[in-house]
């Protein structure tokens, strides 16, 4: 059993204990600080850290409060008032706003005070209990003379929350595409860069809420009859319900159209692994109609003034559309299915050479998904 134990287990360790504090407030920047000593009026002490470093603490009046551990319940959320008459605090993290500590790390460390430096007891390595570490979580009050956080342990993350928004799990929060360049950078809101485009390129990809491409109407569709080769585009007879102008139903043809992956004489079908399903968009003209079915995935898609449409319910007759406008009778037809997986697809499409506007299912691991709503993306701290 080492010194500190036993001095701890008995009812008068022979030292007073003494509790330091490290608070990161800036990159590589620390602060260390201490709530003084009862035995004299030091202004400060020092510490031996791992390897020989001697760190001075200054004495800033503390008081600490909740810092007990308990092995069933919630986590405790300790409260650290710090006095600041004359901007002591202020000035010992070079004046950082106080707002800003909101999310760094306090580390607390404990030890008796004949360790310190020029103490009985002072050693290499250093001599304390377990330090810890905590997050402070918010600023809880603020008076002219002392400012009071509230901390979390780095592992509690019930209400954990990211600048200036929740974390979901599973889930992007952002806003589909409002971070594009190709969006004014005063408008600009979120995370999400999507641009609706090949990356690198200035050829458009969309995609649909589950996933699936929506490719140009004008790509060669070879009916299929027997064999396919990978790489190029099929499309199938489909029989399907209309839900005509009128509301009335009407039985009508349209294709199925799909994405050869590997060479097979195999029947296009979704779950085959050598087929991908595609949808297909068209130019927007005023003298064509669009369809609508009772399985809305089968709707038309098309393209005007650069954002993607989709008939949301009723067939669009020709010359007697309504405006296109998200309502009764359009939807957008480009949106995000809000998953890793929506994302990988955009951000990780290659296209495919020698076919306008094809996309290869495969995808580049090397390039990086931008940072949304999902753990692990990419390494933020």
């Amino acid at each position: 059993m080492t010194d500190i134990a036993k001095s701890l287990q008995k009812q008068d360790p022979g030292s007073e204990l003494v509790i330091l504090y490290e608070l990161e407030y800036g990159t590589s920047s620390k602060a260390y600080f201490f709530a003084g000593l009862k035995e004299d009026a030091a202004t400060a002490v020092q510490f031996r850290e791992v390897g020989g470093t001697v760190r001075s603490y200054t004495a800033i009046p503390i008081r600490a409060e909740g810092f007990e551990i308990n092995s069933d319940g919630a986590h405790s959320r300790p409260e650290l008032t710090i006095g600041n008459i004359g901007n002591t605090l202020s000035g010992a993290i070079g004046n950082t706003p106080l707002e800003d500590l909101v999310g760094k790390r306090l580390t607390r460390r404990t030890t008796l005070r004949k360790y310190l430096v020029d103490g009985p007891g002072d050693a290499t390595p250093p001599i304390e209990y377990p330090k810890v570490t905590y997050i402070l979580d918010q600023l809880k009050a603020r008076t002219p003379v002392s400012i009071t956080y509230e901390l979390v342990a780095p592992f509690d993350v019930a209400g954990v929350t990211l600048p200036k928004r929740q974390v979901i799990a599973g889930a992007c929060p952002f806003r589909y595409k409002r971070a594009a360049l190709s969006v004014a950078r005063e408008d600009r809101v979120g995370g999400c860069s999507w641009d609706a485009k090949f990356p690198g390129t200035s050829n458009v990809l969309f995609m649909k809420r589950d996933d699936e491409y929506i490719l140009p109407y004008s790509i060669s569709y070879t009916t299929f009859s027997s064999n396919a080769t990978a790489g190029n585009y099929y499309k199938t007879t489909a029989s399907l319900t209309e839900i005509q102008a009128n509301g009335t139903k009407a039985s009508r043809s349209d294709y199925n159209y799909w994405q050869c992956l590997s060479n097979t004489s195999a029947t296009p079908a979704d779950g085959n692994s050598a087929w991908r399903r595609v949808r297909v968009y068209q130019a927007y003209s005023a003298s064509q109609p669009y369809y609508g079915y009772t399985d809305s995935k089968y709707n038309h898609f098309i393209l005007e003034s650069g954002v993607l449409w989709q008939v949301k319910k009723k067939t669009q007759a020709a010359s007697a559309h309504s405006a296109r406008q998200e309502g009764e009778n359009w939807t957008l037809g480009d949106v995000c299915g809000k998953k890793v997986s929506s994302c990988r697809l955009r951000f990780q499409a290659k296209e495919q050479t020698g076919v306008t506007g094809g996309v290869s299912l495969e995808t580049s691991g090397s390039t990086p998904l931008p940072f949304g709503g999902f753990p692990g993306v990419q390494q933020r701290r």
